[in-house]
């Protein structure tokens, strides 16, 4: 039960990196409550009827840390992603693989990524956190799509699911994303190579129209429509990870017009977008705060429409720091954000106090609760303490105990609605119980001959 809907704020001084780190930890602390009371029966980093959603709270947790020196959660986090990387070190285990979208996966890959950026510490005896987000990136490779649409990344993984005719922003966006990180973190021309080939067959696309004077990124399209048609959902997510990418990508070709105009154009979007005019803060006016406005405003979003707005604040600290053009428009925003869910998170319930909502706009904390509006919260702070701190995502020239290796994931990339092929052993097998079964009913025959 709800024992108070208004509570004192988090005091948070919005400028200042100690007052942030301090509301960053009182806003974790209760999300981490929430994540051990979620667990599906004790597996580290499996959420019940969620998997990706552990994975992008790693990923928020180790960008909080590497932003403000907080090193309270590392150990868990550390523990828990590796684990979840599965049998085969690709985030794709036997345990949930065939229910699986390229989405769940690449979130994780993304918090492989971020874990080398952040110079998380190498694991003894494991793969780094570099290979790990390689075999992600290859295995989502493999699964482009060049027999519809000419391309592209579909939304599901296996042909049995639905969704699987649907090629979606968060898949190719995501995958694109996690290519421009991996070419600047490893100067592996490969990657942006793939970087360059997503976003070139995305701009085909309603994916990524940039043909309007505001950039549009649709949240969807079919193969049945030969990607002509558009599910138009307008999600904050969506536009984070090709901004996102783009801005890595700017940063990875020493400052390319090409990326910076996409960054600039795709930013120009964003700011419309997401950003409405009527929600202010006290000292960054109007439009200068956050909002998830396709579910907000009714309190429709579902779980993981609750969490976008936090990765979303991270991406354009990220973007203001690799784009340092950017940063005097992105920095109100972020401050005026963070402004904002220093009212929000406000709430106490359950024992717990200093819990976020989901409207960072209104002035006490909504009512809603869980591990999804802790992490988004935290993601905002997060992205202050990134642009005060102004540090670089790391390289391998800076983290040199990143190197990345291959990881074979063959063995992960078998559909499991598909038939084993029928081997020697198999046929030898099935003429043996053929024989048993025969000398069985001969015999059942011979007996009931006598027993008559």
């Amino acid at each position: 039960m709800v024992s108070s809907l208004v509570q004192a704020s988090l005091n948070i001084q919005v400028n200042d990196a100690n007052s942030l780190a301090t509301a960053g930890t009182a806003i974790a602390d209760p999300m981490m409550t929430f994540y051990k009371q979620n667990q599906t029966e004790g597996i580290p980093g499996k959420l019940t009827d969620t998997w990706y959603i552990a994975g992008s709270m790693f990923m928020t947790l180790i960008q909080f840390w590497h932003a403000s020196g907080v090193t309270t959660y590392n150990s868990v986090v550390s523990h828990d992603l590796m684990f979840q990387a599965g049998e085969n070190y690709d985030f794709f285990s036997a345990n949930y693989s065939q229910w699986l979208g390229n989405d769940d996966q690449m979130f994780w890959g993304l918090a492989a990524i971020t874990a080398s950026e952040a110079g998380l510490p190498e694991q003894d005896g494991k793969p780094s956190w570099t290979s790990l987000a390689r075999a992600v990136f290859n295995m989502q490779v493999n699964r482009w799509d060049n027999q519809t649409c000419n391309g592209g990344m579909r939304w599901q993984v296996w042909p049995y699911q639905a969704g699987y005719t649907m090629k979606n922003a968060i898949s190719n966006g995501g995958l694109f994303e996690l290519s421009a990180r991996l070419a600047r973190f490893t100067k592996n021309g490969t990657y942006a190579e793939w970087a360059e080939k997503i976003w070139d067959w995305s701009a085909t696309t309603p994916l990524l129209n940039t043909n309007l004077t505001i950039w549009n990124i649709a949240d969807s399209t079919s193969n049945e429509a030969n990607c002509k048609d558009a599910g138009n959902n307008q999600w904050t997510y969506n536009y984070g990870t090709y901004l996102s990418g783009a801005a890595f990508m700017y940063n990875y070709t020493n400052g390319s017009a090409v990326w910076e105009e996409r960054v600039n154009r795709l930013l120009d979007s964003t700011f419309a977008k997401f950003f409405p005019a009527q929600f202010s803060s006290t000292n960054y006016g109007n439009g200068s705060v956050l909002s998830e406005v396709a579910c907000e405003p009714i309190l429709s979003c579902d779980r993981n429409q609750l969490c976008f707005k936090g990765y979303v604040a991270m991406w354009l600290a990220f973007t203001a720091i690799l784009v340092p053009s950017t940063r005097d428009l992105i920095a109100p925003k972020l401050a005026g954000s963070v402004e904002a869910i220093n009212l929000q998170c406000s709430g106490t319930a359950e024992g717990m106090s200093n819990l976020c909502g989901v409207r960072w706009y209104q002035p006490s904390w909504d009512g809603e609760l869980g591990l999804e509006v802790q992490m988004s919260a935290l993601g905002g702070v997060t992205s202050q303490l990134m642009l005060l701190a102004s540090q670089s995502p790391l390289t391998i020239d800076t983290n040199p105990n990143a190197t990345e290796h291959h990881i074979d994931t063959s063995a992960d990339e078998k559909n499991p609605s598909e038939s084993k092929p029928i081997t020697t052993a198999d046929r030898a097998g099935a003429w043996i119980l053929t024989v048993m079964l025969g000398s069985g009913a001969i015999g059942c025959v011979g007996w009931l001959i006598k027993t008559q």
